[in-house]
């Protein structure tokens, strides 16, 4: 059987490229990171991927596939002999989806939205932060996460949130950003821990004093354009 041709656009601070990293690394495939600088755009990139001309985009065999979440699912069927993302249960699966979308939705944007505001903006978007990890708690809760939501073994949804765990100390200690405690929210707190000892995180996961100095730069860009 010929080798399979795996490349990876990445930057290397992107929590979305984290999550093709994680899927990667999760099921085991060999592939090429390619680092873009994003300014300039490569030529690849902007061929790769000509409809949002952003990162991530995994080239698999020649065929380009863009979006984060719309690699992990492909990393997931490609490669179906290793480990799978989902539950065999079709509801379960449904709610897998169903949670994940709400990480994306009203965890991810929320906090943007949050370090990038100011004033009453961001108090209304720290507090429906807040309140978004105790509905996320419950979907914690629901599927019985020990401690992820595919059990042992992390999944889609897991790779969805795990890359905020990535971004949680800017998060928190830049952008003003305050989890629940480990009493109000055990099982978030549980997965925290976990992830960031995950094998595949510690490949995803950049350096966190780098990352921080990064996001320096990033929420003072943010800052001047609001």
């Amino acid at each position: 059987m010929a080798a399979e041709d795996v490349k990876l656009l990445s930057f290397w601070a992107s929590p979305f490229a984290m999550r093709a990293i994680l899927a990667l690394e999760a099921k085991g495939v060999k592939y090429e990171l390619i680092e873009e600088t994003l300014n300039p755009k490569s030529q690849l990139l902007l061929e790769s991927n000509p409809v949002y001309k952003k990162i991530p985009v995994l080239l698999h065999n020649g065929k380009a596939i863009p979006e984060s979440l719309v690699i992990v699912l492909y990393v997931d069927e490609a490669w179906p002999e290793r480990a799978g993302f989902f539950p065999k249960d079709p509801y379960a699966r449904a709610m897998i989806h169903f949670w994940s979308d709400f990480i994306d939705k009203k965890i991810f944007e929320v906090a943007f939205r949050a370090a990038k505001a100011k004033g009453e903006e961001k108090e209304a978007a720290l507090k429906e932060l807040y309140d978004n990890f105790l509905t996320l708690e419950s979907g914690f809760i629901k599927f019985d996460a020990k401690p992820f939501f595919n059990g042992s073994s992390i999944g889609y949804a897991d790779i969805c949130l795990a890359p905020f765990v990535a971004w949680l100390p800017i998060f928190v200690d830049l952008a003003g950003i305050r989890l629940p405690t480990a009493e109000e929210a055990p099982h978030l707190h549980k997965f925290t821990g976990a992830i960031r000892e995950h094998p595949a995180a510690k490949v995803a996961f950049p350096d966190e004093e780098k990352l921080v100095a990064f996001s320096r730069i990033l929420l003072h860009r943010w800052a001047s354009s609001t």
